[in-house]
């Protein structure tokens, strides 16, 4: 009847504004991970807590790892309690009835590694800047990266290059993964996510290990 289709529809346009709800925080997340542990890492550097905890006998890499720790506990706790409340917002916006999907729920953790690398990324420029610009830089990093990106698939017209440079920038990552089917090529876009996280991670450390604290 014709009741029933209008109920369909209302019905399948409350469901696309629940499912994008689950996936509308990622690039404010960026921001709030990069207002909050940017800031604790960047005050560090200012107050000379830094140094006081190498004097007490910290390690630079342990200092480092713990930074890294925090910020990525900081950004779980976003995570965690901004899909609590979006699935509950949809659950019972919907009623619970296939909500969400199977499609939705891989998407979802598809989420997690990239803001993974995202915050790694967030510690690298922080701690090797150690003030103010790194952190204002780091609260910006996805859209200068986003910025960043666009100019180099504009310049570059070979169709594979594109596809790898968009599935290997996180901000773009974000752009694929949502209200939608599973990205076809998520395992190397892991890979990727993980990589960054890594290299990241790594120079992050050799770079805090030379640094001068003066």
């Amino acid at each position: 009847s014709r009741q029933d289709g209008e109920a369909a529809e209302i019905f399948a346009d409350m469901r696309s504004y629940a499912d994008d709800l689950l996936f509308s925080h990622t690039g404010v997340m960026v921001l709030l991970v990069g207002i909050t542990a940017g800031m604790l890492i960047v005050q560090d550097f200012r107050n000379n807590t830094i140094r006081n905890k190498i004097i007490v006998g910290h390690s630079r890499t342990e200092i480092y790892l713990a930074n890294l720790i925090v910020s990525l506990t900081v950004m779980m706790i976003y995570e965690v309690v901004y899909l609590v409340v979006a699935l509950a917002f949809g659950g019972l916006l919907l009623g619970f009835r296939d909500f969400p999907n199977t499609d939705i729920i891989v998407n979802m953790l598809l989420v997690l590694p990239i803001e993974i690398a995202m915050t790694s990324l967030i510690v690298f420029l922080c701690t090797s800047m150690k003030n103010v610009g790194g952190f204002v830089l780091s609260i910006s990093m996805h859209y200068i990266v986003s910025m960043f990106s666009l100019a180099l698939l504009l310049l570059h017209k070979h169709p594979k290059i594109m596809e790898i440079v968009k599935e290997a920038v996180p901000s773009y990552q974000m752009d694929l993964i949502g209200n939608g089917p599973i990205p076809e090529h998520w395992l190397r876009m892991i890979l990727f996510m993980f990589g960054i996280t890594v290299i990241s991670t790594i120079g992050g450390i050799l770079i805090f290990k030379k640094s001068d604290l003066k």
